[in-house]
């Protein structure tokens, strides 16, 4: 007598087998998605010093604020705020990302001025 359709060891192997695929592969993936945030906040804050450059006069002051360069929101649920500080020849981001309180990217040494 000939059936159709897999026995109970089968079903259990694929799912042995689906499983280990999934533990190989979601840590590798959560840790490409840091990554990728980690590189979308630094290069927010090399466009912020590009930006810093391209206004007139900008070595007269000794910091800009991110509102007034006037970039771009990387995402519009996250809040982002920071400066330019311009001192000499070096131009130093200061980022800080927040999204519903909870803080995503902050720079070490994080002080905003009080007119930011």
């Amino acid at each position: 007598m000939k059936k159709d359709g897999f026995t109970l060891v089968e079903l259990i192997a694929v799912i042995v087998l689906i499983a280990i695929v999934s533990m190989l592969t979601f840590p590798a993936l959560n840790n490409l998605r840091k990554n990728n945030n980690e590189k979308e906040f630094t290069t927010y804050q090399d466009m912020m010093v590009e930006y810093t450059k391209a206004i007139p006069n900008y070595r007269y002051k000794s910091y800009v604020c991110l509102k007034d360069l006037e970039i771009k929101k990387i995402n519009e649920s996250m809040e982002c705020n920071g400066y330019v500080n311009i001192s000499g020849n070096t131009l130093t981001p200061y980022l800080s990302c927040t999204q519903d309180g909870n803080f995503l990217y902050r720079t070490e040494n994080y002080s905003l001025p009080s007119d930011c």
